[in-house]
């Protein structure tokens, strides 16, 4: 009788299992992997500020006011809250790597639909199916962070990753200033569209799988809406999560009424409002990178409220600017508000991700999830504020900031001091 042959399929699967699981073990931080991580996730921020100086255009060529086209930046938003929750678990339960492969799909269809579109609502429904793709590379990097590294080493690479993406809010604007220059505003899309295919690229030869197979969520699914409430339930989570998406309405809300503010109102042409842009997602990079530094000297913790502070009390400055000048307000002082209100996510964002995630390891995607949802259902909740206030434009941007910080300074309050995270794994 001759000897069985050998399993060559399951012995390289092995193979690949056993490199992934040593490099997951690896105490050092993977800057080059953590980058490209970034250059992912980075396809968030370009498809939402890549068009923003194109809404006026698309408002004529639509023949609607630009107020109207803005609201394809809440369909977006739509999109992102409802795709992350499906991801995150569904990561969990599959791996990383499967929904990455989905979402960066879809994604580049629904660019080449709003690409395409003669029709505003088309464009609104492309805009919502574009960030259900999208939203995957913010879910799986961050739950993939997690499972490869320590809380402190996680603050930390979040901030090198918010260096790489961000980098797309501050050229965005401008790079899509310079396309209306040459171009009409469909190109902005056709661009988008190769962004997506460069990220599938990325995934097939850089993005290993981190979620071994001993720690997937093997729940039933039909549970998985308990095990979302039980994950806000868990005050390790929740303070942090939700303050953090509070204080990061303060990027969306921005996002939601600068061409308005900025074009409409003060009359900056489309070239100068991609620098004006630029310079607000600089701060928020800046001091992501300070945040490197911060964290070996000082707590998280500490570090993430210190941060919050300077946001609040920046929005309570725009707010009292725009109660007593309205539209007659200087607009460098307007802009420098908004500036710090921005700049300070540098240093509230990746700490209450750190904290936030910390604590979960078996649903992590989930965490990451419900932590992104919570976000941009803040930004959904931030558009309607704007629109419920029938006040000038400045007034209008101060009082849904300062509402949202607000609220979110009291959240992040609410975080146990004595929550130790140095030695947590």
């Amino acid at each position: 009788m001759s000897a069985p042959k050998p399993n060559v399929t399951n012995d390289k699967k092995a193979a690949r299992q056993k490199a992934a699981a040593t490099r997951v073990r690896s105490s050092e931080l993977p800057v080059a992997w953590i980058m490209m991580l970034g250059l992912i996730v980075a396809i968030g921020p370009l498809s939402i500020d890549m068009y923003l100086p194109a809404l006026p255009a698309m408002a004529d060529d639509f023949g609607v006011s630009t107020a109207f086209m803005a609201n394809s930046v809440p369909a977006y938003f739509v999109g992102l809250v409802f795709g992350q929750l499906i991801y995150g678990p569904l990561s969990d339960r599959v791996g990383r790597v499967k929904p990455l492969y989905f979402g960066m799909a879809l994604y580049v269809v629904a660019s080449i639909v709003c690409a395409t579109t003669s029709s505003e609502y088309v464009l609104f429904a492309g805009r919502t199916v574009q960030a259900l793709g999208a939203c995957v590379g913010a879910v799986v990097t961050r739950a993939a962070i997690r499972d490869r590294l320590t809380a402190k080493q996680t603050a930390k690479a979040f901030s090198i990753m918010i260096l790489v993406m961000g980098l797309a809010p501050i050229l965005a604007p401008s790079l899509g200033a310079l396309f209306l220059q040459f171009f009409d505003w469909h190109s902005i899309f056709w661009f988008l569209a190769a962004f997506g295919m460069l990220n599938l690229l990325l995934t097939k030869f850089f993005f290993f799988e981190t979620l071994s197979e001993e720690n997937r969520n093997v729940r039933p699914a039909k549970e998985v809406l308990s095990q979302y409430w039980d994950l806000l339930k868990d005050p390790r989570f929740n303070y942090p999560a939700i303050g953090g998406g509070l204080l990061m309405g303060a990027m969306f809300v921005y996002i939601s009424s600068a061409s308005e503010l900025i074009m409409d109102t003060y009359g900056v042409s489309a070239t100068h409002f991609g620098w004006l842009f630029g310079m607000n997602a600089a701060g928020f990079v800046g001091l992501t990178q300070l945040n490197q530094w911060l964290t070996n000297r000082f707590r998280i913790l500490s570090i993430l409220r210190f941060g919050t502070m300077m946001q609040v009390i920046s929005a309570a400055a725009l707010f009292i600017i725009g109660l007593i000048f309205g539209t007659d307000a200087w607009l460098p002082l307007v802009l420098g508000c908004i500036f710090f209100c921005i700049a300070g996510l540098g240093l509230t964002q990746p700490n209450a991700s750190a904290i936030a995630l910390a604590f979960q390891k078996t649903r992590a995607g989930m965490a990451s999830a419900m932590q992104g949802s919570l976000m941009f259902s803040v930004g959904i909740f931030g558009g309607l504020l704007l629109n419920l206030f029938p006040v000038n434009p400045v007034l209008k941007i101060g009082i849904a900031m300062f509402s949202l910080m607000s609220l979110g300074a009291f959240l992040i309050w609410q975080i146990d001091r004595n929550l130790n995270l140095d030695d947590l794994e």
